[in-house]
């Protein structure tokens, strides 16, 4: 599994708790609401340049290209509706996406796989903390 290089989301969308007598636990009021949407809304940069520049490249099959697709206009619906950096703001993820692929067609396969496997766990974490977020716990 290849999850994104910057765990930054994962540490910028934790509930920020600590410890209080023993076992119980009260809200630390370190967490930053804006800079978890941030580091969202830069993982979801990254996944579309990446799945962009794969669907894109020459040595894909049709049916990798078909298969990818929903994937990708659901991570581009999320960026365009729930965007928090102004229109035309390019990430570097985005710039680096093009230099991903290689001219081995199985390599480049496999690396999509592990991509899209740690896609998989960035996105539980991204409805984690959304789900954290509209439930207001972390302004109490």
């Amino acid at each position: 599994m290849e999850v994104r290089s910057k765990p930054d989301t994962a540490l910028a969308c934790a509930p920020s708790l600590t410890q209080n007598s023993g076992c119980m636990m009260q809200r630390n009021s370190s967490f930053n609401e804006s800079e978890c949407l941030m580091n969202i809304m830069e993982d979801l940069a990254h996944y579309d340049a990446a799945i962009k520049s794969y669907i894109n490249s020459p040595l894909r099959s049709p049916e990798e290209k078909d298969a990818l697709r929903p994937t990708l206009g659901i991570i581009q619906s999320l960026r365009k509706n729930c965007s928090l950096m102004p229109n035309g703001v390019s990430n570097s993820s985005e710039e680096d996406a093009a230099q991903m692929w290689g001219s081995d067609t199985f390599s480049n396969r496999q690396k999509m796989c592990k991509k899209m496997r740690g896609f998989h766990v960035r996105t539980i974490t991204i409805n984690r903390a959304i789900c954290y977020i509209s439930s207001g716990e972390h302004r109490k």
